[in-house]
């Protein structure tokens, strides 16, 4: 991986590279979405926090999508990001039922 896309990584990235800096991007994002939607992180303009467990539910889906669909097509590296993020929120999305909201 490349980290975050700026100039100086892109001119000289191949473009494996760039894609898995995508990948890790938009995994980053559902996790983080997800996250807000369990009231684990705030809103990142408003600064509340959000409980809404159907709407969680949503991105840790669009997840699990991502993985069956990638499955035999990502490196090592994106395949243990993908695991580590949908590990992390599904024990969220378990400790918000658990909860009861």
């Amino acid at each position: 991986m490349i980290g975050p896309l700026d100039e100086d990584s892109l001119a000289n990235a191949s473009r494996e590279e760039i894609h898995g800096s995508l990948f890790e991007a938009l995994v980053s994002q559902q996790m983080n979405m997800a996250l807000m939607f369990l009231g684990e992180v705030t809103h990142p303009e408003t600064g509340d926090k959000y409980r809404d467990p159907e709407s969680a539910k949503m991105y840790i889906d669009q997840l699990e999508m991502l993985q069956a669909k990638t499955r035999g097509n990502l490196t090592p590296a994106e395949e243990k990001i993908l695991h580590d993020c949908l590990k992390l929120v599904r024990r969220a999305f378990t400790h918000v039922l658990n909860a009861g909201n």
